[in-house]
């Protein structure tokens, strides 16, 4: 009767059964604790080298694609591994793994105080709401570049967008090291009590199982396998004396029709399309990215001009009330038309305040959308893009779309992957045959003094298997699958090559539109203006109505002007965009075309200047 005893300790890595081989002796009288602080050093040791190569090989991957794809300015950081979780080999047992708290406390528990409303003296709010606020001289100054640079990298959204693409050449990786020589090397020490007609013995015996694997270009691999085991009796109870072995196999498979050819390859071409198609999508993302701040940024920039146009608006109308009452006291003018300017003024001031409000809610916005401390102050600088409008054929704009948008052509592509799928799995349904040759070789050498193997080549065995497709319908329902898939894909491909041309068209209309509302809002403000000089040329033959109401229309022209603006800057910006021919350089500008001149308005007023005159 012999009895078992064994505690079994795998370790992966090649450079064990290296030294083990070289050092057999050693390695035997070693402990088991030895053998677990020797992994542990080796792990800990190499570890962060490992991943600083996966860092490094995937940055080639990303540059690789994005240099692919003719930009290489698309090219997401990879230098923030340092803050990543590291993780530890064990999750960390605690209450709250299985059940996380929750924190929401009963009513009665909740404590609301409120407080007196207070006696508002009007005419202090009023001057306060009035006053003009200076920032402080900590203040960052934001201008449209430094936005766009300050979005790009601290940007929680351009961030995510990062990762995804960076995700996908890990994914890469992954597959491009499936098809490399693959290395497994499992150490197994054990000790085994032994029990002989009532006697008992220990021995201690050392298993070494190396392997390496190969997948070929066209489908099957090639292995080899070397397992080497050794004993020795640890005891004289019973003489188990000493033995070792080593075996070494040599495996190849080969299909020769299901699986057979590119398909055995699927998974990696998916990979390296699927590495274009990030590239392509990151680039996008970008454009529509930079467009997304310049779009918020000008917003800004309009609301300072509306708030500034508005605080006018509120000196012209105190003017007119300081004048009513003046008339009012002289006995020149009833009470009521003083009290209609009053109430004017008061309604425009209470709108100032909204304003102001929705102004510092929009930069905070503005801040958490470019990663900036909402909790810092900040001055929004002047400042507004003034590109010349662009010469447009809308069938060529058409044609630029479907030849140079990324995401159309990402959608064309994917049809061919779809297409490649049909393929696949109509090779499933294909017999299973192939070839395939095993070669082994055993030896049972003085292993505790060196292992030398003989030239005589042991068994072997070379054959071919067939798998007859006697049942294929779940392989037959694929196929259709595939190809239901492939005609969906192709008429996303036409609707998204038709919502690209209403999106062009729609970009063509939009400037058009915002260069005639400009133009008519230039109009206004002359309108209003001369409204204006004719009131102040001959006051006594205009009511209060007649003079606030005058400069209610100013106030409107001016700030519709300048929304006008802003909307024919964007316009143009989603133009370029849409017709695949927008250019972002890495510090957030942009790459102009042959022809285009990237002009600014910068400085306060700048909206209040007539359209096409840039600003210094």
């Amino acid at each position: 009767m012999i009895d078992h005893y064994q505690l079994v300790i795998a370790t992966n890595g090649a450079s064990f059964a290296i030294k083990w081989r070289s050092y057999a002796k050693t390695a035997i009288k070693c402990s088991f604790v030895t053998i677990i602080a020797v992994s542990s050093v080796f792990l800990n040791g190499c570890e962060q080298e490992r991943f600083a190569v996966i860092d490094l090989h995937a940055e080639e991957r990303l540059r690789a694609a994005s240099e692919s794809i003719g930009e290489p300015s698309s090219l997401p950081s990879t230098k923030q591994a340092e803050s990543r979780y590291q993780g530890d080999y064990f999750t960390a047992d605690a209450p709250s793994l299985n059940q996380p708290p929750t924190v929401n406390p009963a009513p009665e528990s909740l404590k609301y105080e409120g407080r007196k409303r207070a006696v508002i003296d009007a005419d202090k709010t009023i001057q306060q709401v009035i006053t003009v606020v200076e920032p402080p001289p900590n203040a960052e100054h934001f201008t449209l570049a430094k936005s766009v640079q300050q979005g790009i990298s601290k940007s929680l959204e351009y961030r995510v967008a990062e990762e995804q693409y960076l995700l996908i050449a890990l994914d890469l990786l992954i597959q491009q090291h499936m098809w490399s020589p693959r290395f497994f090397d499992t150490i197994t020490p054990q000790v085994q009590g032994v029990s002989v007609n009532s006697s008992r013995s220990t021995a201690l015996q050392l298993v070494n199982d190396l392997s390496v694997s190969q997948k070929l270009p066209y489908g099957g691999e090639i292995s080899a396998n070397i397992l080497a085991q050794a004993s020795r009796d640890m005891s004289s109870a019973v003489d188990l004396g000493q033995a070792s072995s080593v075996e070494f196999a040599l495996n190849l498979n080969i299909p020769l029709l299901r699986g057979a050819g590119l398909v055995a390859q699927e998974d990696l071409i998916q990979a390296k399309r699927n590495m274009i198609y990030g590239a392509r999508s990151f680039e996008d993302f970008r454009r529509r990215f930079y467009i997304a701040i310049f779009s918020d940024f000008h917003d800004l920039v309009v609301q300072q001009q509306v708030v500034a146009n508005t605080r006018n608006q509120i000196a012209r109308l105190r003017a007119i009330v300081e004048r009513e009452v003046a008339l009012v006291e002289s006995g020149r003018q009833v009470a009521f038309q003083a009290d209609l300017a009053k109430q004017r003024a008061l309604f425009v001031i209470d709108r100032l305040s909204a304003l102001e409000e929705s102004y510092k809610f929009a930069v905070d916005r503005f801040k958490l959308r470019i990663g900036y401390d909402t909790a810092s102050p900040v001055v929004i600088d002047p400042e507004m893009l003034d590109l010349d409008p662009p010469v447009v054929d809308p069938r060529r704009a058409v044609e630029f779309a479907f030849e140079w948008r990324l995401d159309l052509q990402n959608v064309r592509d994917q049809v061919v992957d779809a297409r490649r799928r049909v393929d696949n799995a109509r090779n499933a349904l294909l017999p299973g045959a192939g070839v395939f040759a095993t070669a082994l070789l055993e030896h049972n050498p003085d292993f505790f003094n060196g292992i030398q193997l003989d030239e005589n080549l042991g068994n072997w065995v070379v054959g071919m298997n067939v798998d007859l497709p006697l049942d294929r319908t779940i392989e037959e329902v694929n196929v259709r699958k595939a190809q239901v898939r492939l005609e969906q894909l192709d008429r996303q491909f036409i609707f998204a090559k038709d919502t690209a041309a209403v999106e062009v068209q729609q970009a063509i209309r939009r400037i058009d539109r915002g260069l005639y509302t400009l133009s008519l809002q230039d109009r206004n403000i002359e309108i209003a203006k001369n409204r204006q000089a004719s009131i102040d040329a001959a006051p006594d033959r205009a009511n209060p109505r007649d003079r606030t109401d005058a400069v209610d229309a100013l106030n409107t022209a001016e700030n519709d002007k300048a929304r006008a603006l802003r909307e024919v800057q964007i316009a143009i910006l989603e133009y370029l965009r849409q017709t695949g021919q927008l250019r972002i350089s890495d510090d957030g500008e942009i790459n102009a075309p042959d022809g285009m001149e990237v002009r600014y308005r910068r400085g306060p007023g700048i909206l209040a200047q007539p359209a096409g005159i840039p600003s210094a």
